[in-house]
């Protein structure tokens, strides 16, 4: 590949992990502002995107986002095409499915992420989802298909907590394995960053498995919902508070990879 197109693909794969970064670490800290008692709000992705198109200047901040969103998205679906880690390794059929996965996902947020823009503002990401779900369950095989997200999500979430326990994503960085504090952050930030989305994750599949069994939409339980299950724990506060920390070190974690956006990853 020519270096023009190089620093093309280098400049989406930025754009994508700096939009990323901002998204999860505004719900992070909202959600940390939340248990901390300092205020805030409990959103997911959609919520960040109200909130940043509240902001002065949101119509161009809430564009700019789901753009990167978007390209974030192109970016997965290109590692899912060529699988730049794989060095031309064709049986790496599983590390390709989750890439497909994950770009589908962000494309999705990302034009989701626009509604505030088009004053679409009466639908939030749960009752969207809810929605979809409904509709799934009127037809006959639509429980198999709910059942299938379901243990996909449980299987997402498992990966996380692989990544954030086994540190695989530092691959990016490892090769450059100086002893640094950058090198710290990084590998600190991702690690809970990864263990809080599988946190996430395993909450939402858990309330997926809930839709299945009483065969009700309402249910489901989307980001934000995670959170605020998580809050009604017993000591729901400390718990939720830890894993909005790590939703903050995974955008921490983001704006590294953008950082060094030229080297491999594993996500």
């Amino acid at each position: 590949m020519d270096n023009s197109k190089k620093d093309k693909l280098k400049k989406v794969k930025q754009f994508g992990y700096y939009s990323k970064g901002l998204v999860y670490g505004l719900i992070g800290l909202l959600a940390a502002m939340v248990a901390s008692g300092l205020g805030g709000e409990i959103k997911g992705k959609l919520g960040i995107a109200q909130f940043l198109y509240d902001l002065p200047g949101g119509i161009f901040l809430t564009s700019i986002v789901a753009l990167g969103l978007v390209a974030h998205g192109v970016w997965r679906f290109y590692e899912s095409a060529v699988d730049p880690n794989g060095e031309g390794d064709k049986t790496r059929i599983g590390p390709r499915i989750q890439f497909a996965y994950s770009g589908i996902f962000y494309t999705v947020i990302g034009f989701s992420f626009a509604q505030p823009l088009f004053n679409n503002v009466g639908s939030s990401e749960g009752s969207s989802q809810k929605a979809a779900l409904s509709m799934l369950l009127e037809k006959d095989w639509g429980i198999w298909v709910v059942w299938g997200i379901a243990l996909g999500m449980a299987g997402n979430a498992l990966w996380q907590f692989y990544l954030g326990i086994s540190a695989k994503f530092m691959v990016l960085i490892d090769k450059n394995p100086d002893n640094t504090k950058e090198y710290k952050l990084v590998k600190r930030s991702g690690r809970y960053g990864y263990i809080a989305r599988g946190v996430v994750f395993g909450v939402i599949s858990f309330f997926l498995v809930k839709v299945c069994i009483a065969h009700n939409a309402s249910e489901l339980r989307d980001t934000e919902g995670a959170f605020q299950y998580l809050l009604s724990l017993p000591y729901g506060s400390i718990l939720m508070g830890a894993v909005a920390l790590g939703m903050m070190g995974f955008g921490i974690f983001s704006f590294m990879v953008a950082r060094h956006a030229s080297r491999k990853e594993i996500d």
